[in-house]
């Protein structure tokens, strides 16, 4: 038993502060989504009450915080560019309004991580949000096939190779 414990392989720390960051990045845009308050004050609210709920869950003393602004910020900036990602990486029934509140939200962060967070590979972007959106109950499936079409969109020469 503690052989298997000790053969099982664990993110590197910085990996789990970022992992940490998007998921509170979902959270906060989640929260924004039925509260209309200043983005900045959301922000610090939410850093000193909710994010090391998250950084204990990740096992690290603390989420990368600038990652997670970046994050929420690029959304708010970005808004209708990623909505329009959305909508045309949806089948042609699908509209953005139809989607859950959680799955758009998801697709949201994830979609601005794709397009202006370029170091972070988009099989990595994919895999985690993937993971967030199973973590919600969301459609995996759905979400995993959605962002892959985005990412072909966004990050048209790193997907062909793939």
């Amino acid at each position: 038993m503690r052989d298997a414990i000790s053969s099982k392989k664990k993110n590197p720390v910085p990996m789990r502060r970022r992992s940490g960051a998007r998921i509170a990045a979902v959270q906060l845009n989640f929260q924004h989504l039925f509260i209309s308050s200043d983005l900045q004050s959301s922000i610090s609210d939410f850093l000193m009450h909710y994010a090391s709920d998250i950084a204990n869950d990740m096992q690290v003393k603390e989420i990368d915080n600038a990652y997670f602004q970046q994050l929420v910020f690029g959304c708010e900036l970005h808004k209708q560019l990623i909505d329009d990602v959305i909508s045309s990486s949806l089948g042609e029934d699908w509209k953005i309004q139809r989607l859950s509140k959680s799955d758009y939200t998801i697709l949201q962060v994830a979609i601005c991580e794709l397009k202006h967070i370029p170091h972070t590979p988009a099989k990595v972007v994919i895999t985690e949000y993937s993971s967030i959106a199973d973590a919600y109950n969301s459609d995996v499936s759905f979400v995993n096939a959605v962002l892959d079409k985005a990412a072909r969109l966004i990050r048209t020469s790193e997907m062909a190779t793939l």
